[in-house]
């Protein structure tokens, strides 16, 4: 358990306004050896801990920082369980409860500021926009966590691009580029530096490419979906056809072992899209072909262990946890639901017995 003696001898000191020069005196220690306690070089012998805690009219729990301590794991878990959950009520839950208990956790903050910008996907804006804007602000004012911080902008920035959606919500997107215009360029983010600037000849270094590479492919597929525009199904078809295509066909190239690591949902989802798109164009052949490979990739990814190793090309060695994507993502059953609810097939096709037999076998 981690202790934080150092920090809370530090905070005990300067509420009584002594100096170092003065506790060192009473406690009968140099004033260096308090300074190397504050700065977390060395610990006091341990028969003086009650003599200090006496002297600050603290427990020496408190002294030592043990509930500190307890209370960093409880957040810790907390935010591990919200993070591998893909289920936004059960999220949502899980996050509210935390914030009563540890309102003061910028990690917490920043996650209930992502639940009420986007667990009704911006539709109580009304409500929850004072809410957002002053757990931002809070954040942006005190928290020393760059990380933190700048995920907190770019919350808000996606946030102020929902609402520049609504005619009566107030923003516009110009408050959504003020906020994009203080971020960081791709360059400055700690995968690409890490991978640039760790020592070549380490394991580490290439460990730190990999996830760099990962996530710029991630970035990658983002890129060509919205450059085709892919959601925008008034384009032309063709280039809808196109687009996904290409994205398919990167992911095949970096991940030529078959196992996706954190791109799985994108090639999933990319050949269930697909399939949707052949259909709409009456090419229902093309689109239960595709069909049963977005289904076989489900399959291949429920049937994998939870830990997994990649051979692919970049990524040799590297390995895959499946809670990456989420703890209670299920493949097969999420696109049992996008073939049987989400996309608009026709009733005819759904009908057919080859339709029925690939979603019965979703549920085997």
């Amino acid at each position: 358990m981690q202790l934080y003696f150092s920090e809370s001898i530090k905070r005990l000191r300067k509420e009584r306004e002594l100096t170092q020069e003065s506790l060192a005196d009473f406690l009968g220690v140099t004033f260096q050896a308090v300074s190397k306690w504050e700065r977390g070089e060395s610990y006091p012998d341990i028969e003086l801990l009650p003599t200090i805690a006496d002297f600050f009219s603290v427990s020496t729990d408190e002294l030592l920082g043990v509930d500190r301590a307890k209370n960093e794991a409880e957040i810790l878990r907390i935010i591990e369980a919200y993070d591998n959950l893909t289920d936004d009520e059960a999220k949502h839950c899980i996050i509210v409860d935390a914030m009563k208990k540890f309102p003061n956790d910028f990690r917490l903050q920043l996650r209930r500021m992502s639940d009420l910008a986007f667990y009704k996907k911006g539709t109580d804006f009304h409500d929850n926009l004072p809410k957002v804007r002053a757990i931002y602000d809070n954040i942006q004012s005190y928290c020393r966590i760059d990380t933190v911080r700048i995920c907190a902008k770019r919350y808000l920035a996606i946030y102020y691009s929902m609402l520049s959606e609504y005619e009566d919500s107030g923003i516009t997107f110009d408050d959504c580029e003020k906020i994009i215009n203080e971020m960081p360029y791709m360059r400055d983010g700690q995968e690409f530096l890490r991978s640039y600037l760790f020592p070549h000849d380490t394991e580490a270094w290439k460990e730190h490419d990999r996830e760099a590479i990962e996530e710029e492919i991630s970035l990658l597929c983002h890129g060509i979906a919205h450059l085709f525009d892919v959601t925008d199904e008034s384009n032309h078809i063709d280039d809808l056809i196109n687009g996904v295509q290409t994205e398919i066909q990167l992911l095949q190239l970096f991940y030529d072992d078959g196992n996706y690591g954190r791109a799985w949902r994108n090639i999933i989802f990319s050949y269930g899209y697909l399939g949707y798109l052949y259909c709409k164009t009456g090419d229902t052949k093309n689109g239960l072909r595709f069909f049963r490979k977005e289904a076989a990739l489900a399959k291949q990814f429920d049937s994998l262990e939870r830990i997994t190793v990649m051979h692919s090309r970049f990524f040799e060695g590297r390995e895959f946890d499946k809670h990456t994507l989420g703890s209670t993502f299920v493949a097969c059953s999420r696109v049992k639901y996008l073939l049987e609810e989400k996309y608009p097939l026709l009733d005819a096709f759904k009908a057919t017995p080859a339709f029925q037999e690939l979603v019965h076998s979703l549920s085997a």
